[in-house]
């Protein structure tokens, strides 16, 4: 079974596509570690900058995953990203979340991923989160989710996340931010967020993790008795 969950930046869907997986006892892909990965790879190895960052060339990136040395792991409940060594913990910061937006306007980066992403679930029973899962990656998915939430409480959960790494930002700030990410997401001529054909919207803005949890579970419950 594939579980795909959309949505913009913030709106809680890295945290339900957890929370889901490990209630089914599925495996989990984060769509944005992958791009966060591969534009730090790029940016820290490469010597990439964020003008290049918008035309990277397929045999860099190719090279990366290919090799091997760029990996993405799931086990006991954790995403990480591997380049060598375990590159998760620099894969949060504002500025790696910055160049990997740039970097996921690419048609070229796209590609790479995108196969590398259907890869990875082959034969798996799979929750994947990320901005175009279920258009683009998955779009025959059993079940497509797309998760929200206002600007303003993304922008709080963006605040709060940053303070949590030692990074401090004005609300005004993490709005912008937010705000943003929206444009270039939605904006994109490859690849645009949108809300997936047959998906199942979820407001997260006055949501208990675990009532969000439920929500989701309910109609995977449900799509789970159609398939026997």
């Amino acid at each position: 079974m594939i579980i795909t969950i959309d949505g913009p930046a913030g709106g809680g869907k890295s945290t339900l596509s957890v929370m889901l997986a490990k209630e089914l006892c599925f495996f989990c892909l984060n769509s944005g570690y992958l791009y966060r990965g591969m534009a730090y790879v790029l940016q820290t190895y490469y010597g990439y900058d964020e003008q290049k960052l918008k035309e990277p060339l397929m045999t860099d990136m190719k090279a990366c995953i290919d090799s091997g040395e760029l990996r993405y792991e799931y086990e006991n409940g954790l995403a990480k990203i591997y380049f060598k060594d375990d590159i998760t913990q620099f894969l949060k910061r504002i500025e790696v979340a910055k160049a990997a937006a740039i970097l996921a306007q690419s048609p070229a980066a796209r590609q790479v991923i995108r196969e590398y992403k259907r890869a990875l679930v082959l034969d798996k029973d799979t929750v994947i989160e990320g901005r175009v899962c279920g258009s683009v990656v998955f779009p025959q998915a059993d079940v497509k989710f797309f998760v929200t939430a206002s600007s303003e409480v993304r922008a709080q959960r963006v605040l709060r996340q940053q303070a949590h790494r030692g990074v401090i930002l004005s609300f005004d700030e993490a709005l912008e931010s937010v705000v943003s990410r929206d444009k270039t997401d939605m904006s994109r001529t490859f690849d645009p967020r949108v809300k997936p054909k047959g998906s199942i919207e979820i407001d997260t803005s006055d949501l208990s993790k675990e009532q969000m949890l439920q929500k989701a579970l309910n109609h995977v419950k449900e799509a789970l008795k159609s398939k026997v």
